[in-house]
């Protein structure tokens, strides 16, 4: 008999994770998009860059960084409208000025 508790508490508890996870990442569905789109544009001036992410909801941008690659997201940042910050020794945040707690990290890849 306790086992069949213990193992149907277990499974209501990962299925409660699993849920919350859903719901994270549904929750941040446009910024899952926001880093494809730079990664794309990223691409296209030149940098090689993956859209990657954290569990269990957090998207970023991998840069291969070389010479240059600054200025570049700086030309990318500014032609979606966001500002390019610095975030050491990580790499760069793209930051939105009319959201305060929107930032997307951008990861310097060796």
């Amino acid at each position: 008999m306790f086992r069949k508790s213990l193992f149907s508490s277990a499974l209501r508890h990962t299925s409660q994770e699993m849920i919350n996870n859903l719901k994270s990442l549904e929750a941040r569905r446009d910024d899952f998009e926001l880093v494809e789109g730079l990664v794309a544009d990223t691409r296209g001036a030149g940098l090689d860059a993956q859209a990657m992410f954290r569990p269990p909801a957090t998207p970023y941008v991998s840069v291969r960084v070389h010479t240059g690659a600054e200025g570049v997201l700086q030309q990318v940042a500014t032609a979606r409208g966001l500002s390019l910050a610095e975030n050491y020794p990580a790499g760069w945040l793209l930051v939105n000025p009319n959201k305060s707690t929107f930032a997307i990290e951008v990861v310097a890849a060796e």
